[in-house]
């Protein structure tokens, strides 16, 4: 045909290319005279068909319902056909999730035609679908019902039937109902009450899994913390505990040691006392000495003559002898004095000396018990990795 050729004119590529381009609009002008639509230079030729616009929707029956015929059982004496009953249908398929059944009534009473009514959900209608399905696998959905149906097998056993209800069904089913008793349904849009309902289900779903996901890890990390917390805690006891018994021994050291210190401190006390006792002899001999020597020099002196000069001279030499002993005795006491203050300055520089080598000891253990008390604050390691 002429169509292939003109694509092949116009989409010719590499060698005589005008002669070609030429060759179509001579084609396209001949195809025109013939009435014949030209594809357009450029254009695919074969391209696919998806499905058509009407096809994506239709309209279902809501609430989902599946129909079941063949449900009339027998005659009663007023010639009245009487079947199955509501709750009997329901335990036939109480695998499928129905939560209602209805039955078709007429002037011959019952009229063999039923319905499972599903709950008003897209869950209600798959769970409809695959009863329909189910039906249709073993042969014995619509088109068994209006074509080949089998109401009786060897026995008498009725055989049922089922499939989708759709509005004719339904129409039918009421054909003789009237008022409250007729059965309300409408016809919606399986994309909105079906599909749009699975894809919210599916989104919810993700949504579920993704907090339940996060709920798995918020517990394994309370699980951590849990156990961390129970480590720390039974560390902490541990530390507590062994800190009560260094407090513990730390003041039966320190009563030990304030009992050695007392001891000692008693026993200088008593050495101290005895340096000064033993000085206070030494100064009363000293002074006993300087006086025995003054008497023996009086003595000595003393004249025993009745000569005059000779008196006064004896008594010029022991006025000397007093008055040089007196200087002597003042002079001991000017040094001893001096000897004393500088004493007392050395004993006061030698306290002061303790005591700030007493406060830098005691500054210098804080020091020493704050890094050991660093070294052992609890801690709990191993958490950075259940932090998101």
């Amino acid at each position: 045909g002429l169509l292939p050729l003109v694509t092949h004119a116009k989409t010719k590529g590499s060698k005589r290319v005008k002669l070609h381009r030429e060759l179509a609009e001579l084609l396209d002008e001949e195809l025109r005279r013939r009435g014949t639509s030209v594809i357009p230079a450029g254009e695919a030729f074969g391209k696919w068909r998806g499905l058509k616009d009407d096809e994506k929707d239709h309209e279902i029956v809501w609430p989902p319902m599946v129909t079941i015929m063949n449900t009339r059982l027998q005659q009663d004496d007023n010639d009245k056909w009487i079947g199955m009953g509501n709750q009997e249908l329901l335990d036939y398929f109480s695998s499928y999730a129905a939560v209602k059944a209805r039955h078709s009534y007429g002037p011959q009473g019952h009229r063999g035609m039923s319905l499972l009514i599903f709950e008003s959900t897209a869950r209600g209608y798959l769970e409809a679908e695959r009863l329909h399905k189910h039906f249709a696998e073993q042969g014995t959905d619509r088109e068994a019902w209006e074509h080949r149906q089998v109401l009786f097998y060897p026995g008498g056993t009725r055989q049922l039937y089922g499939y989708m209800a759709n509005k004719e069904d339904l129409d039918i089913f009421n054909q003789h109902s009237q008022g409250k008793s007729k059965l309300k349904f409408e016809m919606r849009s399986y994309q909105e009450m079906v599909v749009n309902q699975i894809r919210q289900m599916s989104e919810a779903n993700q949504e579920l899994i993704f907090y339940k996901n996060k709920f798995a890890i918020q517990q394994r990390l309370k699980t951590a913390l849990e156990e961390s917390f129970g480590v720390v805690s039974e560390k902490l006891r541990k530390t507590m505990e062994e800190n009560r018994i260094v407090r513990q021994r730390t003041k039966m050291q320190h009563e030990q040691n304030k009992e050695e210190m007392d001891f000692q401190e008693q026993f200088f006390k008593e050495q101290i006392k005895f340096i000064h006792e033993a000085r206070d002899e030494e100064e009363e001999k000293f002074e006993k000495l300087q006086q025995q020597q003054r008497e023996k020099f009086v003595m000595q002196s003393t004249p025993n003559t009745s000569n005059t000069e000779e008196y006064r001279r004896r008594a010029d030499e022991i006025a000397k002898f007093i008055k040089l002993q007196d200087e002597e005795m003042e002079a001991f006491v000017s040094e001893r004095d001096k000897l004393i203050t500088v004493h007392k300055e050395k004993m006061a520089a030698m306290r002061q000396r303790h005591r700030q080598e007493e406060v830098e000891l005691e500054k210098e253990f804080d020091t020493e018990l704050s890094r050991l008390m660093e070294k052992y604050t609890p801690t709990m390691p191993g958490m950075d990795k259940y932090i998101y």
